[in-house]
């Protein structure tokens, strides 16, 4: 077997000590950091593919070698290289991406939506969410870092003030009741804890009640065509996204992956009826009569539409 290199991701330390094109030794954690983030997201994209398997493949993250051996001009780019194990003889063939591209281009994609304000990919795991911390923690108020993934045609931006945006919006949390259907992907009987995939991709994790544990593994066991319905409470980020399941209520088989119809449940104009019914005339003056055409202007503050 022979080892061959592929460029990655180009990440460029720009602005402040950097305009000499050299790379300050402080910065180096940065870098560190930013492996940390593609390793532990490409595993969780490896679970999600593989939901079979309750343990990553040997050596996983040892096999993950990353390395750069020169420092561009332009700022200080850094061509990040991954090495990969090939056959002796050379390949005409594109090389098959994996999890770990796949994590390149999430990341960048993550950094970009939270550079405009924007709500992150729902294919984030939420668990990796909190590595941001450390990545570019060693940025001053007037640097700032680019990526540039391989196959990307425009770098993404990621600043000490992304950086913050990232750390507010994840640091808010509230808890409510959920009410959610998904995939069961992984399922642990010894100190009971499953994950659930959602529609959208977005992987949330609870543990579950010994009762339940008939349920959980058959949803496992058929994922390709069965969902499970579960029902208690969530700690939500401030955007409005699951970050975890607290408590597990009730959980429901979903045998053909479809919601039962529930002919019990209040039509939503009564619950919002009984909502608004003692709120003084003063309050509900101010409520949006454009329905929900200015929903990030009410939730976020965005500029409205233009009319």
């Amino acid at each position: 077997m022979a080892k061959t290199r592929q460029e990655l991701v180009v990440h460029t330390f720009k602005g402040g000590r950097f305009d000499d094109h050299g790379v300050d030794l402080d910065a180096l954690p940065d870098l560190l950091a930013y492996k940390t983030l593609l390793v532990e997201t490409a595993k969780e994209l490896w679970r999600r593919k593989n939901p079979d398997r309750q343990r990553l493949p040997k050596n996983f993250e040892d096999s993950v070698s990353i390395k750069f051996y020169e420092v561009r001009k332009g700022g200080a780019a850094i061509p990040l290289f991954r090495e990969v194990e090939t056959e002796d003889q050379i390949s005409l063939l594109e090389p098959q991406r994996d999890e770990l591209d796949e994590a390149v281009d999430l990341i960048a994609d993550t950094v970009d939506a939270a550079a405009q304000d924007k709500t992150l990919p729902p294919s984030l795991p939420s668990n990796v969410v909190p590595l941001f911390e450390d990545y570019g923690k060693t940025l001053r108020d007037d640097e700032w870092i680019e990526q540039m993934p391989a196959k990307r045609k425009a770098p993404v931006r990621y600043s000490p003030v992304v950086r913050e945006r990232l750390g507010r919006w994840f640091h808010s949390v509230y808890e409510d009741s959920v009410d959610i259907v998904g995939t069961v992907t992984m399922a642990r009987v010894s100190r009971p804890r499953m994950a659930i995939t959602l529609d959208g991709g977005r992987e949330v994790e609870a543990a579950f009640r010994p009762e339940d544990e008939g349920v959980i593994t058959t949803a496992l066991k058929e994922h390709a065509t069965a969902k499970v319905r579960v029902e208690g409470r969530a700690q939500f980020l401030a955007g409005g996204q699951i970050q975890r399941i607290i408590q597990v209520d009730r959980v429901t088989l979903l045998p053909g992956g479809a919601v039962p119809y529930d002919s019990t449940a209040r039509p939503i104009w009564v619950v919002f009826a009984e909502i608004v019914k003692d709120l003084p005339p003063a309050v509900l003056n101010t409520l949006p009569t454009d329905t929900a055409e200015n929903h990030d202007h009410y939730i976020y503050g965005a500029a409205k539409k233009k009319s």
